[in-house]
Formats: C-alpha cells, sequence, structure tokens
C-alpha cells in the first residue's frame, strides 16, 4: 500500500477510495461512524445532495463490513417503477410476462451475503414500496411468475438526497419502509460546507488525469484556488471532477489560471471576498458604505452591484471600447460581453465618449 499524508484519508485505504477525503471534523465524524457500524448488518440510510459520495460511502461501508468478499449490487431506484421494479429487484421467470425468455436472478439474489445499495430509494413507487417492504421484514421472496419462495441475506444501504422524513409526512414513502432503513441514519454535507477539501481533491484529481490521459502533470495558481474553494458546487465532488477533467485537457501551460477557467464557469462563480481589513486592489472601486446606516444586504447582491458598477465605469473611462474595458478589469473580452449580458448594460457613443446605462437588478 502507498503511504499518504497523515489526515486526508483517515483509516481508509487511499488505494481502494482516494476521492474520499477526511479534512473535516464532519468527514471524520462520518469515518468514525463507519468505523463502528460497518462490522454489524444493519440496515444504513445516507442522505446528502447529489454528487457527495453517496454511493462511495456505501462501498466503504461494504469494504469494511464482515460481506466483504461477497458482492456489492448497486440499483438506481430513480429509473425503475412498477414492474421493471420489482424485475430487478426480485428477477422472474420464464414467461412470466412478455420477452421473459429466460429465468433471471434479480439484484436481491445476485447481493446474497453481501449488500444491496438502493440509490434514489425515495423515488421507489408507493405499489412498490409495499412488496419491498415485505422482503425486507421476511428475508424471503418470489420472482415474477414463480411461486417457490427464495431465502436472502442481504444488507441493505440506502441513499436519498431528499428528506425521506418530509416524504412521510407528505404521504409519498410509507413511514414503516422508513423505520426499516434508517436504522442507522448518516448524512452527507454538500461540497460548499467543507471547501477544506478542495484543495485536496483538486490535487488528488489533477495527478490521476495525468497518468490516465498520460499527459503531464499541471498544478493550479493560488487564485484560481481561491475561486474554486469560493465556488458554490451545486454538483458537489462530482462537479468539481468533471470540471478539472475538462481544465486539465485544455491546459495550455503548466499552470491554471483564472483566465483559463471556462466561459460559463466564470459567469456563473462567485467573485473572491475580500477579507476584513484588506484593502480593494482597485483603488477607484466605490466602497460598500453607500447603504443606509445599519443595513445589511447578501453578500452575493453586494459582490454583483460593486462588479457591474466597475464594469460601467470601464466603459465610460474606455470610451465604450470592450477589449480595452476587458484589460483594465483583468478579464477576457468574452466574459466582458457575458457579464454585460448579465446584467443588461449597453452603452451608446456619443462623439468621442461611451454613454453607460444598465438595467435595474443582478444577473438574469
Amino acid at each position: 500500500m502507498r503511504h499518504h499524508k497523515a489526515g486526508l484519508h483517515g483509516q481508509i485505504e487511499p488505494d481502494l477510495f482516494p476521492e474520499f477525503v477526511v479534512v473535516s471534523e464532519h468527514m471524520r465524524s462520518v469515518i468514525r461512524t463507519v468505523q463502528q457500524i460497518a462490522r454489524f448488518d444493519a440496515n444504513i440510510l445516507i442522505s446528502g445532495e447529489s454528487g457527495t459520495g453517496k454511493e462511495l460511502l456505501a462501498r466503504i461501508i461494504h469494504q469494511k463490513s464482515n460481506r466483504r468478499d461477497k458482492p456489492f449490487v448497486p440499483v438506481n431506484c430513480g429509473t425503475l417503477s412498477g414492474e421493471l421494479f420489482e424485475s430487478k429487484l426480485f428477477g422472474h421467470e420464464i414467461g412470466a410476462f412478455t420477452g421473459a425468455i429466460r429465468q433471471t436472478k434479480g439484484r436481491f439474489e445476485q447481493a446474497h451475503l453481501g449488500t444491496l445499495f438502493l440509490d434514489e430509494v425515495s423515488e421507489i413507487s408507493p405499489l412498490n414500496q409495499v412488496n419491498f417492504l415485505r422482503v425486507l421484514e421476511d428475508g424471503c421472496l418470489r420472482r415474477i411468475g414463480g411461486e417457490v419462495p427464495i431465502k436472502v441475506d442481504v444488507r441493505i444501504v440506502a441513499a436519498t438526497n431528499k428528506d425521506l422524513a418530509m416524504e412521510v409526512d407528505a404521504g409519498r414513502f410509507r413511514k414503516d419502509l422508513y423505520y426499516r432503513l434508517q436504522v442507522i441514519p448518516m448524512n452527507l454535507l454538500p461540497l460548499r460546507k467543507r471547501n477544506e477539501a478542495i484543495p485536496h481533491l483538486v490535487n488528488y484529481f489533477l495527478e490521476r488525469f495525468a497518468k490516465i490521459y498520460q499527459k503531464q502533470r499541471v498544478t493550479v495558481s493560488s487564485e484560481a484556488m481561491e475561486y474554486l474553494i469560493s465556488y458554490d458546487w451545486p454538483g458537489n465532488i462530482r462537479h468539481l471532477k468533471n470540471l478539472m477533467e475538462r481544465m486539465f485537457l485544455m491546459a495550455q501551460g503548466p499552470v491554471i489560471g483564472l483566465d483559463d477557467f471556462p466561459e460559463d464557469f466564470m459567469v456563473a462563480a462567485p467573485e473572491p471576498v475580500e477579507k476584513p481589513g484588506q484593502e480593494s486592489s482597485d483603488p477607484g472601486a466605490p466602497p460598500f458604505n453607500s447603504l443606509p446606516p445599519g443595513a445589511v444586504e447578501p453578500l452575493r447582491k453586494a459582490r454583483q452591484r460593486l462588479e457591474k458598477t466597475l464594469i460601467l465605469r470601464a466603459l465610460e473611462m474606455t470610451g465604450g471600447q470592450r477589449a480595452r474595458a476587458a484589460e483594465l478589469l483583468e478579464i477576457k473580452p468574452r466574459t466582458l460581453r457575458q457579464k454585460m449580458s448579465d446584467y443588461s448594460i449597453e452603452f451608446r457613443r456619443t462623439g468621442k465618449r461611451a454613454l453607460a446605462k444598465s438595467q435595474e437588478g443582478g444577473p438574469r
């Protein structure tokens, strides 16, 4: 086994799960829970937004359990419904329905003595929930079209990106099934709430892609890393991984800087927030004291207001020359064009002077 930096992965083998970076108290707590309960066969319900690593955590639980040498079988419940759900989970006999030309074992039988991972478990229909609960309670199933009960021994690890308790209150999920699944509840915070892991993930992904594509490894500048850390990451770790792969393949030099970011990402990313007491890099930037005393506004709105003001000022200073204005703002012309569109900024020339204006409001 390779040596690895202390504190990055705790007791998790880096060769098996290198993306499961443990650099926060939250993730250390998750690992402690895994170490405590993995060897027992209690059902586990993992909650968290899409892309936070729920299946990866389920695989870690399986590898740490007494079932590690048996199958780990994943099922995406969001893609199954009705008879298709029961056929996938319980299997079917020959002639059970049109197209059933051979006997097929379902996911429960395939996972016998191992772990069955049910992703998007909240999407199981109410009708399918009834039969699914019966198998969990009895440990027996019947294939579609079959009469002989089949005994199965599986450990259930389920995952959801919804609040199952709220789904129960809304009548969309059975309460008895909910309690059966969440004997041990676990939660994975979104990446924006554990962004201290971002530098480690970025370095890992860049190193990994260098090996996969047999291309020289690149690094990320400090300014670019600040942008990555400040971004909200709606797609979480999966989102970050995809962006790093894209930027690695498109990189023109050994260091990825702000100018190398894809335009769609730069438009969506928030501006870096100045630290308390830090002077603005633009001495002519308008101060944030234009609000009434005691007034507070969201940081994103304040950043948008400042950005729009600076764009208008740059356009007026350059007579509406976008290329020159972009140079003053130290952004690419295409980024300036996109931001002008987002803020509804227009300008018209009157002699040698450009009159810039914008509609009220932030980006559309």
